[in-house]
Formats: structure tokens, C-alpha cells, sequence
């Protein structure tokens, strides 16, 4: 309770004055007012003082828990003709230490991420430790601790919060069992065109991964992208748009550029990314490290390398018979023809013979005023110029395949495809 509390000159029309001990949780504050003292309303706190600033500072009328431990704090108090002297005794407290997610188990070579959290308060520092490293390998980035799976075996990770200068642990007993052999994925590396006519189309997997508009109705919302699956490996997923997303000059202006000073380039790993793309999906894509060969036919430039999220095939890239494409520039390749979107359609055009549309590479043009380009026939040009065609864009990203993994299948209609799904960590 509290104590000493003096009524001097005290009439009888002067309320009680009474009051409780408190707690506060450690890093929190605690408002002195006339209702945490059960004060009359015509009682006005003049001054509020800590005497132990280390367990509990004051600021204003605000008492701030510092350190777990106990402190009195005095108060001045007074009325139109009574003064009080009020001494409110506070004990600080340390919240609980709680760990999520709750994950016991572990296969060798998985990672999991813990989170350390206060209940009620806040701590100084937490630091993450594996009782056997040769089993539980444990790197800790700010408040998360990421621990792999070394070999079979148990370890304790053992997670230790400074709450108020006071050490809480909290154990997690963690069991490191045999790594299961992976799911096959449901993609695969595309057809080789090696052996492919001008009539032969792309032959490979497709994925739904990211939304965009579409369908150029704004009301129901974006539609996911299906994209090729032009190449996949042990790390990583090489994706192409199957459809022209947006149409757009290669560059604003008419000027000479690379790609890596293209306005394309920044619109793609800005704009677009941010709208197609959830933050887990945005990190499950790769920074890849771009090279743009400069074009030894016609002088031009290719730039500095530069590393992207988001970029452009080059001309080397719709003639390599690995990604599913048939060599040859200068055929009227199906492998390399595009369709555009009805939401790309109210910049761009199809072409009526055959509703192609044409579409642009990051490889420099016949001078750098100028970029390649895939006609609606499926040849590659070098002859546009960067500020003045406003054709489609075939967005290409490469996905992390450990941060991915695979749903159900969906259709948009042509074609049907599994759904990648972005984890998060």
C-alpha cells in the first residue's frame, strides 16, 4: 500500500487520498495520474521524482521501468488549499521469454528461424547458442536465429534475453534427423531446339508465380503470371514470361543507352517488381549479376554488368537451343513468336496475320540509340530505335529454389500450370 501520505492543513471537505503498491513490466511506463492514485479530480500531481533512477527513471508524469527491481517514487500533490506528499512503491518486472515457432525437429541441411519475443516488456539483447555445433549450427541476424542441421543427433539451442538486467533462457531441445531425399519438382528443362523447324513451337513446363493485370479489368483484380521455365538446376529457376506483360519504350527518350542505364531497366526492378510481387516473392527472387555482350556486328555497346531481380532476355539468349528456342535469328521461329495481354493491348498492337505481337531484348541495337528486338514472325531485328517503339516487355527472373515451392495447378484459360509458392522465413 502506500504510505506516508500527509494531509497538512487538511479540511473536511478535502477528499481521501489513497493509493496501491504497482508493478510495471520492464521497458515499460507507467502515467502518473489522479486515477492511479485514487485522487479527487480537484487534485492536481505538481511533481513526480524517482529515488532510484536505476530501477525506475521518471519523465514528465511518465515512471519508466528500467531495470527489474523495486524503487519509491514521491509524489507531490495538492488541492486549492491542502498539499500532499505521496510515496508510491514500484516494483519492476521482467516479462516472460517466449520462442517461436516451436520447432523440434529438424533434417540435416534445413534451416529454421526462431524469433525471440517479451510478453508484456522488451529485452536489451538475446543472443541464440547450440549446445553441439556438430550437431545444430546456429547464425543469429538481429532478433532471429537461423539454425541448419549438421548431422543426426540432438543439441539444446538455448536462446538468453537480458529482460531488465535480469538473464531469462529459454531451451528448445532440437533432434537433427536424416535428410529425406527431395520431391521431385513438376518442371522440367524445356525441349532442345535444336532439332526444331520454323513451324515448331516452344515445348517445355510453365508456372503461375506473381500477379499482374491482365485482363484489363481493374475490378476483379490481377491475374497471376505464367511464365517458361527456360532452365532449372540445383539452385536455381530461369523464368520468361509467356505473355508481353506491358508495353513500354525500350528507354523515355530518344538518346544513346545501355541496359544499364535504361528507363526500362529501372522501371522493371522498381515498378514492376513491386507490383507483381509480394515481399516473400520479391525475396525468393534472385540478384542476378546481368553481362550485356556488346554487339561486334555493329560497334555497339553492351554496358557495365549490373545485377537485377528483374531483366531482359538478350539476342544470345532467343537463339540458345537449351532454353527451348530454335537457332537462328533471321527465322520466322514459332519458338520466339509472343502474345499480348488485353491489359498490354491498350499500349501496344497484335499483328493481324498471325495476333503476335513484337517484343524487346536488352542486347544493343545498330547503334546505341537503337536495342534488339523479336519480330511477331519470331526474327530478331537490331534496327529500333529505344525511344520510340512502345512494344511489349517479356519480363525474365531467376528463383532461389530453396525459397520456393509448388501448389496445386490453375489455369488461365490456355494453359494449366503448378502454382510456385514463395516460403517465408
Amino acid at each position: 500500500m502506500f504510505s506516508n501520505i500527509n494531509g497538512k492543513g487538511k479540511s473536511d471537505k478535502t477528499p481521501a487520498v489513497g493509493a496501491q503498491d504497482v508493478e510495471i513490466y520492464a521497458g515499460n511506463t507507467l502515467l502518473v495520474d489522479s486515477s492511479v492514485l485514487n485522487l479527487g479530480d480537484n487534485i492536481k500531481i505538481l511533481t513526480v521524482e524517482s529515488m532510484d533512477t536505476n530501477i525506475a527513471s521518471v519523465c514528465g508524469s511518465f515512471v519508466i521501468g528500467n531495470n527489474v527491481g523495486k524503487a519509491q517514487i514521491l509524489i507531490k500533490a495538492a488541492s486549492d488549499s491542502d498539499i500532499y506528499d505521496i510515496v508510491m512503491n514500484v516494483s519492476v518486472i521482467p516479462g516472460k521469454l517466449t520462442v517461436e515457432p516451436d520447432t523440434r525437429s529438424i533434417s540435416v541441411g534445413e534451416t529454421t528461424r526462431y524469433k525471440a519475443m517479451v510478453s508484456n516488456g522488451v529485452y536489451k539483447s538475446i543472443s541464440y547458442q547450440s549446445t553441439n555445433l556438430n550437431v545444430a549450427a546456429v547464425r543469429q541476424e538481429g532478433i532471429y536465429g537461423y539454425v541448419t542441421g549438421i548431422a543426426e543427433g540432438n543439441a539444446d539451442i538455448l536462446i538468453t534475453a537480458n529482460i531488465g538486467n535480469t538473464i531469462s533462457e529459454f531451451k528448445i531441445p532440437l533432434k537433427v534427423v536424416e535428410a529425406s531425399k527431395p520431391a521431385e519438382i513438376p518442371i522440367f528443362n524445356p525441349v532442345n531446339g535444336s532439332g526444331y523447324t520454323d513451324d515448331d513451337e516452344w515445348k517445355g513446363s510453365r508456372v503461375f508465380f506473381g500477379r499482374y493485370e491482365q485482363d484489363n479489368n481493374i475490378k476483379n483484380g490481377k491475374e497471376p503470371i505464367l511464365w517458361r521455365v527456360l532452365e532449372v538446376n540445383d539452385d536455381t529457376i530461369f523464368l520468361l514470361s509467356e505473355y508481353g506483360l506491358v508495353c513500354r519504350f525500350y528507354n523515355d527518350t530518344y538518346e544513346s543507352v545501355t541496359w544499364e542505364t535504361s528507363t526500362i531497366r529501372r522501371w522493371l526492378n522498381s515498378t514492376f517488381l513491386e507490383s507483381a510481387f509480394l515481399k516473400p516473392e520479391i525475396d525468393a527472387i534472385c540478384d542476378t549479376v546481368i553481362k550485356t555482350k556488346d554487339n561486334k556486328r555493329y560497334g555497339s555497346c553492351g554496358g557495365n554488368k549490373t545485377v537485377d531481380k528483374v531483366f531482359l532476355l538478350t539476342s544470345d539468349d532467343v537463339n540458345n537451343t537449351a532454353y527451348g528456342f530454335q537457332k537462328g535469328s533471321k527465322r520466322k521461329s514459332k519458338t520466339r513468336t509472343c502474345r499480348i495481354t488485353e491489359y498490354a493491348l491498350v499500349e501496344g498492337y497484335r499483328n493481324k496475320d498471325n495476333n503476335n505481337t513484337c517484343w524487346w531484348l536488352r542486347s544493343p541495337g545498330i547503334t546505341n540509340y537503337y536495342a534488339a528486338y523479336v519480330l511477331s514472325s519470331g526474327k530478331v531485328t537490331y534496327g529500333y530505335f529505344v525511344g520510340r517503339r512502345n512494344d511489349a516487355v517479356r519480363p525474365a527472373i531467376k528463383l532461389k529454389r530453396s525459397a520456393v515451392i509448388f501448389g496445386e495447378e490453375i489455369s488461365d484459360g490456355k494453359y494449366t500450370a503448378p502454382l510456385v509458392i514463395a516460403k517465408e522465413f
